[in-house]
């Protein structure tokens, strides 16, 4: 008997990622009052977002705390980069958030 071929892996294409959409007014949009689920989506991302960047802040701060810094010190020597646009992709029925801060020291 002869033996069995394995069959062949057909790759398939993969599927062009969703378009990028801009917001920029990221914070009025998680204060607002959605109409629609997709606008409820939206706006649940940006405030997971939102939250997100907030928590981050929030340990930092008592990490310099710690370290024995004041809250005015802390103000003076560190800044927070945001992007200036919110950045979402819809992928199927999730929305992909993007939107990052950045604490850096500030340039004396």
């Amino acid at each position: 008997m002869a033996p069995r071929k394995k069959p062949a892996v057909v790759a398939e294409p993969a599927s062009p990622q969703p378009a990028v959409q801009y917001l920029a007014d990221p914070v009025t949009v998680a204060h607002s009052t959605p109409k629609t689920r997709d606008d409820i989506a939206i706006r649940d991302a940006v405030r997971a977002r939102l939250a997100a960047i907030e928590t981050a802040i929030v340990e930092f701060v008592t990490e310099k705390t710690v370290e024995g810094f004041t809250l005015a010190e802390i103000d003076q020597l560190y800044a927070l980069e945001l992007p200036l646009l919110f950045g979402y992709r819809v992928d199927g029925s999730r929305i992909r958030a993007s939107y990052d801060a950045q604490i850096v020291e500030r340039q004396a």
